[in-house]
């Protein structure tokens, strides 16, 4: 009966933890990365590398003056994004840490009443203050976010299923499952 303890404590905190993750980028979507324009249109021909001559000529110039121009513009869309996700990253990191704080005070204050939902919310803050980038990141993989959107309605269901798991789980654990001292 040990291990069923220990197990519910870690599935209690790794499920609290990943819902946070999937919560934040449900209603905190991630920016997105701008893709380099990779249309033949912007690149130069390969026939422009073969030779001095080719290379002086007027289309090779008009073309890598093209890409050169596309270039510029990704570079610029990039520092834009690096910028935006800098403050995401942030902003991302303190509210997983606000919610492993609270986790924390849940588990402090539940200790009288059941120590292995206690223990969980408290494996729940350590993992969620520590794990919340890399939860969000796993989270926005399958999601269509954008920088300036929300996220789309899967998000939401998938934050929305997570959570009514993780108080079930909760209530599980405070009704039924009794701290075995061993």
């Amino acid at each position: 009966m040990v291990w069923i303890s220990r197990l519910y404590v870690f599935f209690l905190g790794i499920i609290l933890c990943v819902t946070t993750g999937f919560g934040i980028a449900a209603f905190y979507p991630e920016p997105v990365r701008p893709d380099f324009p990779s249309t033949p249109a912007m690149l130069a021909p390969v026939e422009c590398s073969k030779t001095l001559d080719a290379q002086t000529s007027g289309d090779c110039q008009a073309a890598f003056q093209k890409q050169d121009a596309a270039q510029r513009k990704f570079d610029e869309e990039m520092k834009v994004f690096n910028n935006k996700n800098a403050g995401y990253t942030r902003t991302a990191i303190f509210f997983g840490i606000a919610v492993g704080s609270i986790f924390a005070v849940l588990g402090l204050g539940l200790i009288k009443k059941g120590q292995l939902v206690a223990k969980g919310l408290l494996l729940a803050s350590v993992l969620t203050a520590i794990l919340t980038r890399f939860l969000i990141g796993l989270a926005s993989l399958g999601a269509s976010v954008t920088g300036t959107q929300g996220a789309d309605a899967v998000a939401y269901v998938e934050f929305g299923v997570l959570f009514v798991l993780s108080i079930a789980i909760i209530f599980v654990g405070l009704s039924t499952l009794k701290e075995t001292n061993s």
